[in-house]
């Protein structure tokens, strides 16, 4: 699956998004493995925004 989480900078009012990819497993109607994929860049930028105070890069 393909996903987004977001939200929103506390200082700035400035919502970040990062996309994600989920690769899931499921046996029995209920999931037994769950293995997600992330752009490391885009994470280290929305990180580095938060602990700087919402400051652009």
């Amino acid at each position: 699956m393909e996903y987004e989480l977001g939200g929103t900078m506390p200082d700035t009012g400035e919502e970040e998004w990062a996309p994600f990819i989920g690769v899931l497993r499921a046996r029995d109607g209920m999931v037994v493995h769950w293995r997600e994929y992330q752009n490391p860049i885009v994470m280290a930028q929305a990180m580095s925004r938060l602990l700087t105070g919402g400051a652009s890069d």
